[in-house]
């Protein structure tokens, strides 16, 4: 057995056989395992486990989008080999992120989108000195002894082969590494985006089929691939991948008249159709759109659903060409314009792809998916905003399950996998094999993790008030008075956030609240204040969101948290997008669990990942307060 630790912990066993049993068939295990069960051990155990039994060249994927679980995963896989008999070979791994944040040339200091094409053009032209050297030495020492992407990235800054300094590209180390390596750790996108997975796995030489698929925090995938799919339309977008291509057609003319002008011949009458084509979509679009504008103003909404066919039609009726009725298909139209070269603004730093690539991912997604009830298309046109169309995944279904389907069996696993069958229905796991799914105990007692809901507050807008805002506010007062370290308080906005957190006196408590799109580095910074101040005595109040990076992509460890205060209940806001799933779940699962799945679970689930943010060892206590009247009725009492 490849087991982490001498003794299992309540729950581990079980968890391990039933995810093997499955894994064994080739089929799929859905785990809602709560924190301090040990999972991740459990998961690798039974993964490499089965692998092994196989007797064929199996591959353990562990996928995840934290960099914290990535450590774990390392330290776990080297427990494990530390327990190894010496006849048992040791466990191989590689541990590997985005090539950016792995990369040791000065370019990684430029933003996405420029970092991307100066990165591909120094390979092609094999003028990357780090991605030059072919040194097996470094793939070997990748391979004896797990890595985390730190060590692995600092070892091969400082790599010397034969006594000579050989820097090399950390990310081309563990690519090429990858196919003698037992587990591979990596985000989501390496199996369940179709073009990250393609590049990925042929450059590992590793075949899906021969994949077992790890899924960590698996609540997160539905929402990670239908976001994903997300792509907006606007008529700017469309006028500016035709700039580009302008441009990248006068680069090519160029080139052609200093060389073969026969050879470039085809390329550049392709180029100046593709242009006529994108001049002919901006004024369908924005005529399009004049009239969806117009029909907001009267109807007084702020947004309309859009069908598919209209707009697929359009599009493609742009694209079919003029009087002659050469044109292109939405497919080669996308070709054309990922292929499009041009010199990047580095002032618009907070674009990460160019408007080709954009508008190109679009017509691949219109190509794939346009026509079926699985996507939905949303017009909106609010005041400081362009007109767009923003396209909605209903089904994440549609992506995964391909995956599962060709997978050699997998595992998915969360503290908040609940219901399992909402999971394993809404990413269409493969039901003609075998497919178990289980919410094991928590370990923790109850003494560890007390839990008290109020009565009489709520976040329900009609009962919003200066009298329910005061009641929630002695709530917290009173947890305050008794707590004597840092607090977290999570909303189910920012708005109502600091309608009750800002301009208050919070006993003398320093407090920090969260807001959208802090970076890595400060909210590292704040986990560091927050450790400090412990140590000088002091106290936080830490504010957030249900569904944020403090209330599930934070683990905060050492018990650094002594209460969390939840208030209300994250639903969703009733638009369209909530509104066309809703629909379409009533039609492909039924309408009895349409309502739940769409609004209900997911705002349930946030709570409890909120719940479990200061929890994460057997050891650590906390006090968890909701100020959520609702969640004491139907149908919350019931999910809980």
């Amino acid at each position: 057995m490849f087991l982490a630790h001498s003794e299992l912990r309540p729950g581990q066993a079980e968890m391990i056989e039933e995810s093997y049993e499955a894994l064994c068939e080739q089929g799929s295990h859905l785990a809602s395992a709560p924190t301090g069960i040990g999972k991740t051990a459990a998961a690798l155990s039974a993964a490499l486990e089965a692998a092994q039994l196989s007797g064929e060249k199996k591959t353990v994927m562990f996928l995840t989008s934290r960099k914290s679980q990535h450590r774990i995963v390392v330290e776990t896989v080297r427990e494990i080999n530390r327990r190894a008999s010496e006849t048992q070979r040791k466990i191989r791994l590689v541990d590997l992120v985005g090539q950016q944040s792995m990369c040791i040339h000065e370019v990684r200091q430029e933003f996405p989108t420029l970092f991307s094409r100066l990165c591909g053009e120094m390979r092609a032209s094999r003028s990357c000195k780090f991605y030059l050297p072919e040194v097996k030495g470094l793939r070997l020492k990748v391979l004896q002894d797990p890595l985390h992407i730190d060590e692995l990235v600092e070892i091969s800054r400082t790599y010397v082969e034969d006594g000579v300094p050989t820097p090399t590209c950390p990310w081309k180390a563990a690519r090429e590494s990858a196919f003698g390596a037992d587990v591979v750790v990596c985000d989501y996108n390496h199996l369940f985006n179709d073009r990250v997975r393609e590049a990925s796995l042929e450059s590992m030489g590793i075949d899906l089929s021969e994949v077992i698929i790890v899924v960590d925090e698996a609540h997160n995938l539905p929402g990670r691939i239908t976001s994903g799919m997300r792509r907006i339309l606007t008529v700017d977008m469309v006028l500016s991948a035709r700039l580009e291509l302008e441009e990248h057609l006068e680069k090519t003319e160029q080139a052609a008249m200093m060389g073969s002008a026969d050879a470039w011949a085809t390329q550049i009458a392709d180029l100046r159709k593709a242009r006529a084509a994108l001049e002919r979509m901006r004024v369908d679009l924005l005529s399009f759109y004049r009239v969806q504008s117009q029909a907001l103003v009267q109807s007084g909404d702020d947004e309309s659903r859009i069908e598919n066919e209209e707009l697929v039609g359009l599009l493609k009726g742009s694209l079919s060409g003029d009087i002659s009725g050469k044109g292109f298909t939405l497919l080669q139209m996308a070709s054309i314009l990922s292929q499009v070269e041009v010199e990047v603004d580095t002032d618009l730093d907070d674009e990460k792809e160019t408007a080709s690539e954009r508008l190109g991912d679009l017509m691949s997604l219109m190509h794939k998916f346009g026509e079926l009830p699985a996507i939905a298309f949303v017009f909106s046109h609010t005041e400081g905003d362009a007109p767009r169309v923003t396209t909605h995944l209903l089904d994440p279904g549609i992506v995964s399950g391909p995956v599962f389907e060709q997978s050699s069996g997998s595992l998915l696993m969360s503290g908040t996998l609940t219901p399992p069958v909402m999971y394993s229905s809404l990413l269409s796991l493969p039901d003609e094999r075998k497919l178990t799914m289980k919410e094991y105990p928590s370990p923790f007692l109850s003494d560890k993790r007390p839990i008290a809901i109020a009565t009489g507050v709520t976040s329900l807008q009609r009962s919003r008030g200066p009298e329910n805002t005061e009641a929630i506010r002695a709530h917290i007062h009173a947890l305050l008075e008794q707590t004597p370290g840092h607090v977290a308080v999570f909303a189910p906005s920012y708005a109502l956030l600091r309608d009750i957190v800002e301009d208050e006196i919070w006993h003398g408590r320093r407090v920090y609240i969260e807001e959208p799109g802090w970076s890595k580095s400060r909210i590292d910074s704040l986990l560091r204040d927050m450790e400090m101040a412990r140590s000088a005595g002091e106290k936080i109040l830490l504010g957030g969101v249900f569904s944020g990076k403090f209330s599930e992509g934070i683990d905060f460890e050492r018990n650094i948290l002594d209460a969390v205060v939840g208030i209300g209940i994250p639903l969703a806001p009733p638009t369209l997008e909530v509104k066309a799933k809703q629909a379409y779940y009533a039609d492909r699962f039924g309408r009895s669990v349409a309502y739940r799945w769409a609004y209900n679970q997911p705002a349930v689930n946030s709570i409890l990942q909120a719940m479990g943010r200061p929890i994460r060892k057997m050891g650590d206590r906390a006090f968890i307060l909701l100020l959520e009247s609702r969640l004491l009725e139907y149908p919350f009492k019931n999910m809980f």
